[in-house]
């Protein structure tokens, strides 16, 4: 069943609806005015995504290594799911988004990245597969939080954290 934008909006849809409907609503209106097209708006949102992305994972990571700069980027990663719903969903890849500025900032991310993961003594190859893995676990447990899926109720903080020191301790299986 589609929606309208209006239709998520109204409050008898999740909040998570609404809050990734406002939050690309906002993006589109600010950026594209009424010029937008399908693939103007995947584009610019994907780039945006990205690079609002990469600038709270400097700000999250500065001054730390090792295992609390992973735990800030990983931390930085959900928190930004939560805060950009829409922009965050949007930054993952799709052919639609692919340009050369969409590129540019993926490769800045990703820069970054390998440069934490350094501190963890993953070369670039394996911080490369260490990032793959990090995203899924972002998407994923955010996912699950969006649609509360847990069957019992469960404290989304603690878990995650868990998650990320799991996910921490297993980097030297990536070490070669």
């Amino acid at each position: 069943m589609d929606f309208t934008v209006q239709q998520i909006l109204a409050e008898d849809h999740n909040r998570w609806d609404r809050l990734i409907a406002a939050d690309l609503a906002t993006e589109l209106t600010s950026q594209l005015g009424d010029q937008a097209t399908i693939p103007a708006v995947r584009r610019m949102l994907a780039v945006k995504g990205y690079r609002q992305l990469r600038q709270r994972l400097e700000l999250e990571t500065w001054n730390k290594k090792g295992a609390d700069a992973v735990r800030a980027m990983a931390i930085g990663m959900r928190a930004f799911a939560h805060d950009r719903p829409g922009l965050s969903a949007a930054a993952f890849r799709t052919s639609a988004a692919d340009s050369v500025e969409w590129r540019a900032e993926g490769e800045a991310l990703s820069r970054l990245a390998v440069e934490i993961f350094a501190g963890m003594g993953l070369d670039a190859s394996a911080s490369m597969t260490a990032l793959r893995i990090l995203r899924a676990l972002v998407r994923g447990f955010v996912l699950h939080e969006m649609a509360s899926s847990f069957l019992e109720e469960a404290n989304y903080d603690e878990i995650y954290s868990s998650a990320v020191d799991v996910f921490i301790q297993g980097l030297e299986a990536l070490q070669q």
